[in-house]
C-alpha cells in the first residue's frame, strides 16, 4: 500500500469533513449560517494545503530528499521535523514563502 493510500490522503475531503450547509434551519440566523459556511470553506482550504504538503513530504521520502529544504537545499533541523514532520522547507524559507503567499502563523 502506498504512503498516501495508507494515510487516506486520496479520500475526498468532503468525506472527512462532511457536507456544506445544505439548508438553513429556521432558528439559525442567516449571518451566522454564512459565517459558518465561510469558516468551513477556510478549513477545507487549509486541509487541502496540509494534504498537499504531506504528499510532497512523502514524495521526498520516496526520492531520498526528506529533511532537505526544497528551496535552499539545506538540512531541515531535526527539531522542526519533530514538530512538523511534513515540513519541506527550513524555517527561514518557510517564513519567506508565507510572506510572499500572504499566509500567517
Amino acid at each position: 500500500m502506498a504512503f498516501g493510500e495508507e494515510a487516506g490522503l486520496h479520500r475526498p475531503l468532503a468525506d472527512s469533513v462532511g457536507g456544506v450547509i445544505a439548508s438553513i434551519p429556521e432558528d439559525v440566523d442567516l449571518a451566522q449560517a454564512l459565517s459558518d459556511r465561510e469558516t468551513t470553506d477556510i478549513l477545507v482550504h487549509l486541509l487541502y494545503q496540509n494534504r498537499e504538503q504531506v504528499e510532497r513530504a512523502l514524495a521526498r521520502v520516496r526520492e531520498g530528499g526528506y529533511g532537505q529544504c526544497e528551496e535552499c537545499s539545506h538540512r531541515i533541523p531535526a527539531e522542526r521535523l519533530r514538530y512538523q514532520p511534513a515540513a519541506t522547507r527550513c524555517v527561514d524559507c518557510q517564513g519567506r514563502w508565507d510572506r510572499v503567499n500572504g499566509r500567517t502563523a
